[in-house]
């Protein structure tokens, strides 16, 4: 991709920069329907719930180039075609679940909708003659179609595709259609609903709504949202470095981050993964609450609150709107170390304390879950943890000990026994007991993770005395699919159709130093290593940086998790060191023309999920607190 003009296109006075040179994926939502779109190419439609399969892609055939441009404070996108040949005004009805796209082209324009693999239509033109629609489409997502991996939905879903002005529409192979828009004005609407009745009373109120309704009422929606943010033009100082860059980015993130949260309150992360991710929504919720969106932060919390109400449990991630778990290996670790800290945080910010005190009972049973798997002054690595996800440590370290995990402990363990003496919840030998607990595994932090002065990754030594479980539900060691897996002679986990065919090697103990997790106790803002401890730590990535001009997660990768940078800044805005600067130029350099950050970076280069409001939301957050510190 090429690289990224420092300049906002301010084209029009109420358009932000977005998808051009960089490209980049955008969501249109409002919590009920979420619209991916690529350009003006719709590639994922789905909802209500938001973890719902999508049901088609719509394609503009062939055009020669496309400006994307969003509507500041908004989700309403507008996509102009080169030469004149056509605009289209796309945005997710405020008030209903219902795509909206105006078109109005002086050329003749195309598009193909192609319907998902288990998805059908049926013709409804018929009953809707009468609106002046030249086509209704009933398109159905039939129940057992999976939302995300191997997650069925319950229900069917349905969707009315509705078009209308001079257009033809021909079935031209099965399950696609070819939409031709002749010049003028054309009006394409899809609704949904959480079931058939539903689908079809939301298309009647689409049908009574013009246009002009429609757009009143989405503008609405957005400036409640935009309108409880902070005000950052008047903050930041006039004279800081790509301000416009900056407050633009700010208005990017955020509307990007509601746009993907559900009604039910999780944020989805990203246009592949149709779940709520415990781990994603920590940094969602920093960046939300440093925005000044403290409503938004509470419903995440609010979310979980939910879930563990009615079952009892969190997982790695969470339906939104669906019931279903995706569990991975040590589930009871990292995540829950990460929800304790949010609700903390939050509770710094709002000071809501009757909200913490309703939702202490899962706090405490995210700390008893740690508790449990403590062994030898450590815990050990979720399963999907960030690093072993992304291929940067190999999935054979899951039972060392893990010094992100282990120090969210010990960071959350600390907040939650605060709060709970001074509101009582605890007795005197409950509270005694988490005091000692958390005294032993901060007295041994330096002995098991700190050698000649570098933070490892990870402790090969917890294994040491452990009983590995004989089955764990997560990843194939060998064909990589989520399922259960089985315990072989060695130690390594196969699922049921390798298990009896695929021998692995043994395992061999490797110590790991992922440059990332050095920068994890200045962003968790933990006092378990002295400030000198974490300030050589950093030392380490800036005198690595300085010598490279790189930053991978880990000294011997080229692959960059996507916040890595947001991370770094955090440090040297906290050290007041001048490669701040550097840092900061270079995180807003390499965001896509959505104004987003995506899951990693190869060689600077981006790569995985787009539009991601995880590391948008941390590097946002990094950006304004190196804003606010600028002299």
């Amino acid at each position: 991709m090429k690289k990224r003009l420092l300049l906002c296109l301010w084209l029009i006075s109420v358009f932000a920069a977005a998808a051009g040179e960089k490209g980049g994926i955008i969501c249109l939502g409002n919590g009920e329907m979420a619209v991916y779109e690529e350009r003006s190419s719709i590639i994922q439609l789905f909802g209500p719930p938001y973890s719902s399969p999508s049901a088609f892609r719509l394609t503009t055939v062939h055009p020669e180039g496309v400006l994307s441009q969003r509507e500041t404070g908004t989700a309403i996108w507008t996509h102009r075609l080169s030469g004149e040949a056509g605009t289209m005004t796309d945005f997710v009805a405020g008030a209903l679940p219902c795509f909206v796209r105006t078109v109005e082209n002086a050329d003749t324009l195309r598009f193909r909708l192609k319907l998902a693999e288990a998805a059908a239509a049926i013709d409804h033109t018929p009953v809707y003659r009468t609106d002046g629609l030249q086509c209704a489409l009933l398109i159905t997502t039939p129940a057992g179609s999976f939302a995300y991996n191997t997650y069925p939905t319950l229900t069917d879903n349905h969707y009315l595709f509705m078009a209308k002005g001079d257009l033809r529409i021909a079935r031209t192979a099965p399950g696609t259609w070819d939409i031709v828009c002749l010049p003028g004005q054309s009006d394409l609407r899809i609704v949904s609903g959480r079931d058939y009745p539903q689908c079809i009373t939301h298309a009647r109120q689409a049908l009574e709504a013009d246009r002009n309704t429609l757009l009143a009422q989405t503008r609405a929606f957005w400036q409640t949202f935009t309108g409880a943010r902070t005000d950052f033009e008047k903050t930041l100082p006039g004279n800081l470095p790509q301000r416009a860059l900056l407050l633009q980015t700010v208005d990017d993130v955020a509307v990007m981050i509601k746009a993907q949260q559900g009604t039910e309150g999780s944020v989805l992360a990203g246009y592949n993964y149709h779940l709520g991710y415990v781990r994603d929504q920590y940094g969602v919720s920093r960046g939300l609450l440093k925005l000044g969106h403290t409503r938004e932060a509470k419903t995440i919390l609010r979310f979980y609150w939910d879930v563990w109400s009615r079952k009892g449990k969190i997982h790695n991630a969470q339906g939104i709107g669906l019931d279903a778990f995706h569990i991975h290996e040590n589930d009871e670790v990292e995540i829950t170390g990460y929800f304790i800290i949010q609700a903390f945080d939050y509770l710094k910010k709002t000071g809501d304390s009757d909200f913490i005190r309703m939702i202490f009972p899962m706090l405490e049973w995210a700390w008893d879950c740690q508790v449990r798997n403590l062994h030898r002054q450590m815990l050990p690595f979720n399963g999907d943890e960030t690093y072993v996800a992304g291929g940067i440590l190999p999935r054979t370290v899951l039972f060392d000990g893990s010094a992100e995990a282990t120090l969210l402990f010990l960071t959350g363990g600390k907040r939650l026994l605060e709060w709970a003496e001074s509101q009582r919840l605890w007795t005197a030998q409950q509270a005694a007991r988490a005091g000692e607990i958390l005294h032993e595994v901060r007295l041994r932090y330096p002995d098991r993770f700190l050698k000649d002065g570098k933070l490892r990754t990870n402790n090969p030594e917890r294994k040491q005395g452990l009983a590995f479980p004989p089955f764990r539900h997560g990843v194939c060691e060998a064909c990589i699919h989520v399922k259960w897996t089985q315990r072989t002679a060695n130690n390594r986990y196969l699922c049921a159709a390798c298990f009896p065919h695929e021998t692995l090697p043994d395992l061999h103990d490797e110590t790991y130093y992922v440059q990332s997790v050095s920068l994890t106790p200045r962003y968790i803002e933990s006092d378990v290593l002295p400030d000198s401890q974490v300030n050589q730590l950093v030392q380490d990535l800036i005198a690595s940086y300085t010598a490279t001009g790189k930053l991978p997660s880990r000294p011997d990768g080229r692959r960059t998790v996507g916040y890595d940078y947001g991370l770094f800044l955090f440090s040297l805005v906290r050290m007041n060191h001048p490669l701040k600067d550097s840092i900061y130029a270079r995180m807003l350099d390499v965001i896509d023309d959505t104004g987003a950050w995506v899951e990693y970076y190869e060689d600077g280069v981006p790569s995985g999920t787009l539009c991601r409001p995880w590391e948008s939301a941390i590097n946002i957050e990094a950006a304004i607190e190196y804003a606010e510190n600028y002299r």
